[in-house]
């Protein structure tokens, strides 16, 4: 949005784009840095939640401090706190340009991308969370052709079995999760192997370990991380 300059502090994850980590690291978002978050003296406090009986939001506001929230919920929550973000910081044009850019790529990877192939998305393997389909992790998985197993689920997070996983048997798996952290993923690959064995997914190494960063993160890069994703996949097919 060309509004970096406005920002005094970011949370502890916030690496993206690099400029994100000059700014002042203010605690993670269960564990905010309250002290450090008041001494930055803000005027307005961007969160993302999706009610505001959130712990985090309920301290902030204890605080007497100014919030703006947001629910980037799915694609269609990215494309309104965008817009939302546009207008509070004086960018409109550019929130309207990258909004442009999220509408097109959706029609076109959506398109180019349904091929409906059952998969599980892994969340966390410890305890073992995937996700329905009202999210825009599952959005990113969709736009790259794959079909949520779980999209039926009630809840958004849901804990599930890997019993469950078996009946159902996924022909993919997606694990967004650190690829830097090769040792982590080999036992990864080892658990699953021991757990989920005998599903398609598993036999027949389709198994996908994406980046938590594009993946996990609620902006204008869920069209990155669904060209990505196409990416491994045609990968795996070949």
């Amino acid at each position: 949005l060309h509004a970096d300059s406005l920002l005094v502090g970011v949370s502890e994850f916030s690496t993206y784009p690099a400029e994100a980590t000059t700014k002042t690291n203010t605690g993670s978002y269960l564990s905010p840095d309250y002290e450090k978050i008041v001494s930055l003296n803000p005027d307005l406090i961007l969160i993302n939640v999706e009610n505001t009986s959130n712990p985090t939001y309920q301290s902030l506001k204890n605080l007497g401090l100014k919030l703006f929230l947001s629910n980037a919920k799915d694609i269609n929550g990215i494309k309104k706190m965008i817009s939302d973000l546009g207008h509070i910081t004086g960018n409109i044009s550019s929130a309207d340009s990258l909004n442009e850019i999220l509408n097109k790529g959706s029609v076109k990877s959506g398109t180019a991308g349904n091929q409906n192939m059952n998969s599980l998305i892994i969340i966390s393997i410890n305890p073992l969370m995937t996700t329905n389909g009202r999210t825009f992790i599952n959005e990113i998985t969709g736009l790259a052709g794959l079909k949520n197993i779980y999209s039926d689920e009630l809840i958004d997070y849901p804990a599930i079995s890997f019993e469950d996983v078996l009946k159902k048997n996924p022909d993919w798996i997606v694990f967004p999760t650190d690829t830097s952290n090769i040792a982590q993923i080999q036992n990864y690959r080892k658990e699953l192997a021991s757990k989920l064995g005998e599903t398609n997914a598993v036999k027949n190494g389709k198994v996908i370990f994406i980046d938590e960063n594009i993946m996990f993160r609620p902006g204008p890069r869920v069209l990155d991380a669904a060209e990505l994703l196409k990416q491994k996949i045609t990968q795996l097919k070949k």
